[in-house]
């Protein structure tokens, strides 16, 4: 494989991602997480999602707690 082939894709990796950094920022609209996230009031998850959710919450709770 030659260098100028490894340095054109990388290349092209790089302005495809930039492009499309240019695009989120330019979008005006928050990025949405999936359900727990910042995805707002209109996010409406199923019960194991919401259990999931959950038990992430209360595990981030008791890491503050001992971290204190």
């Amino acid at each position: 494989m030659e260098i100028a082939t490894v340095l054109l894709a990388l290349g092209g990796f790089v302005a495809v991602s930039g492009i499309m950094a240019v695009g989120v920022l330019l979008g005006g609209s928050p990025l949405k997480g999936s359900c727990g996230g910042k995805g707002g009031p209109e996010c409406v998850c199923d019960a194991f999602e919401q259990k999931k959710c959950e038990a992430r919450n209360r595990m981030m709770a008791a890491k503050l707690q001992r971290g204190k």
